[in-house]
């Protein structure tokens, strides 16, 4: 499982959320920034899981392209902002909200998507919602 942990409100909470369904048995998380530069242990992490989910804050989708320029086409792919929760630059973790995202994964409804592309930069393009910021 790898997540996001971006500087906001649903990146926290995708970090969160992924350490949660660890302590609930439903995978293992593993580190994304490992994967950005493909370390031995856990591409085999990768090749051994029955499973790849990725969990996203934002529709910027940041864990998304690092497990495709990876060759990962995860199973999940769960993008916080799409569940109804709003990015803020608050990085506090509300657990109703924290609840949402490991409901989500355990209900399977980030089902299989294509790999994020990539959005222009800038102004809004990212389409995250920042107005260019993040």
């Amino acid at each position: 499982m790898f997540a996001c942990s971006g500087a906001s409100n649903v990146g926290e909470l995708s970090n969160a959320a992924s350490v949660a369904l660890t302590s609930e048995g439903f995978g293992n998380k593993a580190c994304t920034a490992s994967l950005a530069i493909r370390t031995p242990s856990v591409m085999k992490k990768v090749e051994d899981a029955d499973e790849i989910v990725v969990i996203d804050g934002c529709p910027v989708e940041c864990a998304g392209k690092i497990a495709a320029a990876a060759g990962i086409e995860p199973d999940q792919h769960i993008v916080v902002t799409e569940l109804g929760i709003k990015k803020i630059g608050d990085m506090t973790v509300h657990e109703d909200d924290l609840e949402t995202v490991v409901s989500a994964a355990w209900e399977g409804k980030g089902g299989k998507k294509p790999a994020p592309e990539e959005k222009k930069p800038g102004n809004g393009g990212c389409g995250c919602g920042c107005g260019g910021g993040c």
